[in-house]
């Protein structure tokens, strides 16, 4: 059931963007820009200041070429792995002005000369990923009203991430067909019915927390168990011989669609209705550097992990007060031929409907980070920018919500969660301050081997490959996603609006970090260790998953107006 919209953030209603808007190309150009400071220039030292103070240099060493860039704004500080640059998209190289398609031609040479490999596979999904930007630019909603309940302005909002992530080359790349990736596409406002399967019922696997729902509700013929399929899977799958096969021999009864209409969120293999429930759904699509499936060892996992986390979850809302975990309380697939249980794999995770305060309205956190803002979000992010100390205060606040519950996980239970941009929801009360945090999708949990070695030992043999992790690794991820990803997405992005503030946004994360109970990898953070930074251009180009990227140091700017060198 969905709450109207009487009191939510006063903020929240359509202006225009006090950032800058920017196009698709030069959302691209600036995507390859980052991942190059990143990964490639910024750790070898290689961006240097230019003559002119809006823009900055950035050396390409084994091909011998120099890049200009032009700055979105000024730099605290131009230095090696630290106050990383913001970008117009408009970039020079060596014979003038350089288009997207150029500048990946420079990184070409340097990777290649780097790794003895070109990636010829990167121009075509840089491409994808640049023409479903510019459709959704295109799109973008002008003169919207807000919708009459929470959960169709909190979808909305899902549906707004029209340039996605920042540090990833293509990172609107989808593979498939172009009018099936258009179709299904959340940017451009996709709504639709899952596809409904009746499946044998001794060909189904289920798992779920006690207590809790079956993920099909509905009733089946006799002998069979319902199995909601992602519309796109469907006509993946009917193109294959497994499931047409089913079909014909019985083992399954296609019953066409049915249900609500539902709306994929920014992940596009997750749908909702409303804020009640969502379900997670295979989807046999590359989508930045992963095929979204769900193998049933990940599915036992992230329900597994719902049931084992219970004692946490409990004592994370205690502990500190603002913090939702949104379980993952049933899974289903079935079995219809080799590798299908992967590819039909259901994960249902509970909402956040009469969880949040009163009055509040959640927003996912990327929606705060796009440079071309959901109208209903440009007033709220224009207000609390407007005055520092409104920011300020906004900031600290989030930052005392967010930053302890996640590192007390890590550090006291061995619970490695992937707070990233985008399994993280803010919930917003009506002065548009935060005053909760939700965390999400479990299915990315991991548990330290040294510290949940007991745990571990109890579950399957493929679920505990998936969910155990050494504990170097299990903090690449938490710092990565939590500090990186995060906080340094999100504090760059608001002093996109108040371009001075960015050293006293880091105090801020400073002082919040120094209040959390310690711990090694923390004191060493704070201490001015660099943390880990995904590789996600380095992995795109070798065709890695994610699982298997890299990372490089990235040295956090902590310590106010003199930030490290």
């Amino acid at each position: 059931m969905t709450r109207p919209v009487t009191g939510l953030p006063t903020d929240l209603q359509v202006v225009r963007p006090a950032v800058p808007e920017v196009g698709a190309d030069a959302v691209t150009s600036i995507a390859l820009l980052n991942c190059l400071v990143r990964e490639v220039s910024g750790p070898a030292g290689n961006v240097f200041p230019d003559d002119a103070p809006d823009w900055v240099i950035l050396r390409l060493e084994k091909s011998g070429n120099d890049l200009r860039a032009r700055l979105l704004r000024p730099m605290s500080n131009v230095s090696r792995g630290t106050s990383e640059p913001r970008f117009t998209g408009e970039v020079h190289g060596p014979d003038g002005d350089l288009g997207w398609r150029e500048l990946l031609a420079l990184v070409d040479a340097e990777l290649t000369a780097i790794t003895g490999a070109s990636a010829d596979h990167l121009l075509g999904q840089i491409e994808a990923s640049n023409g479903l930007i510019r459709d959704a630019l295109r799109q973008r909603p002008v003169g919207v009203k807000p919708p009459p309940d929470t959960a169709s302005i909190y979808l909305d909002l899902e549906q707004s991430l029209l340039t996605g992530h920042r540090n990833h080359p293509a990172p609107k790349a989808r593979s498939g067909r172009p009018e099936e990736i258009r179709r299904y596409a959340p940017e451009l406002g996709a709504r639709f019915q899952l596809h409904q399967l009746a499946v044998r019922s001794e060909l189904v696997s289920e798992i779920r927390m006690t207590g809790t729902e079956t993920i099909d509700e509905e009733r089946a013929p006799a002998g069979y168990r319902l199995l909601p399929v992602h519309p796109w899977q469907y006509a993946i799958l009917s193109r294959g011989s497994d499931l047409p096969a089913a079909l014909t021999d019985g083992r399954a009864i296609d019953l066409g669609p049915g249900g609500p209409l539902m709306r994929p969120t920014s992940s596009v293999r997750t749908v909702a209705a409303d804020g009640s429930g969502f379900i997670k759904l295979s989807l046999s699509v590359l989508i930045t550097n992963c095929l979204r499936i769900n193998p049933w060892p990940e599915v036992q996992a992230a329900v597994t992990l719902a049931g084992l986390l219970e004692p946490l979850r409990r004592e994370l809302v205690s502990r500190f007060p603002g913090t939702l975990l949104l379980r993952e309380t049933a899974g289903l697939t079935a079995d219809l031929g080799p590798g299908t249980a992967d590819q039909l794999g259901v994960i249902r995770r509970e909402g956040w409907a009469g969880s949040l305060r009163p009055g509040a309205l959640p927003v996912p956190v990327a929606a705060l980070t796009e440079p071309v803002p959901h109208p209903l979000l440009a007033g709220l992010l224009r207000r609390i920018t407007a005055d520092r100390s409104r920011l300020l205060d906004w900031w600290r606040r989030y930052l005392r919500l967010l930053l302890p519950p996640v590192l007390h996980a890590y550090a006291r239970h061995g619970v490695v969660f992937e707070a990233h941009q985008q399994n993280v929801l803010v919930a917003l009360a009506g002065d548009g301050m935060p005053v909760q945090v939700v965390l999400r999708d479990l299915e990315g949990v991991k548990l330290v081997q040294e510290q949940r070695g007991e745990d571990l030992a109890a579950m399957p043999d493929r679920v505990r490959a998936h969910v155990g992790t050494p504990r170097g690794r299990g903090w690449d991820r938490v710092a990565y996603c939590l500090l990186v990803n995060h906080v340094g997405g999100l504090s760059a992005a608001l002093a996109d609006h108040d371009p001075g503030v960015e050293p006293a946004l880091w105090e801020a994360v400073r002082d919040v970090l120094a209040e959390v109970e310690p711990f090694a990898e923390l004191e060493a953070v704070l201490a001015g260790e660099p943390v880990p930074a995904k590789t996600n251009l380095l992995t795109r180009w070798r065709s890695a998953a994610d699982r298997d990227s890299g990372y490089v140091p990235l040295y956090l700017p902590m310590t106010g107006a003199d930030w490290r060198p």
